[in-house]
């Protein structure tokens, strides 16, 4: 079932949306893959957050360091990380609409 048959419209599909959007899909799921393998490269050099709990039962203050983690790389690779799934999750959307409105059946 197309979308547009889901509004009321009858009306067929320009040509130049059944040649493009292929095209488009594809583009969408290699952004998609490629940002799914930057995200797990992200993934894999961060390294892990060990003895963060330890802090609040101690009562020890937190360090410079730990302070202004975003400026230095682990910062980086978490503000990366983020992106990735953000940028992964919209165009996932985007996939699936373009989808719904395309469909070669």
């Amino acid at each position: 079932m197309r979308f547009w048959s889901l509004l009321g419209s009858n009306e067929t599909v320009a040509p130049w949306i059944s040649r493009s959007f292929p095209a488009i899909q594809a583009t969408v799921v290699v952004l998609i893959a490629i940002s799914c393998l930057v995200m797990i490269v992200a993934i894999l050099v961060s390294p892990a957050n060990v003895g963060r709990g330890a802090n609040a039962i101690t009562g020890a203050s937190e360090s410079y360091y730990t302070k202004n983690k975003g400026k230095n790389n682990q910062g980086r690779v978490r503000s990366l990380i983020i992106i990735c799934a953000c940028l992964i999750a919209v165009l996932s959307i985007t996939y699936f609409i373009l989808w719904q409105i395309y469909s070669p059946s």
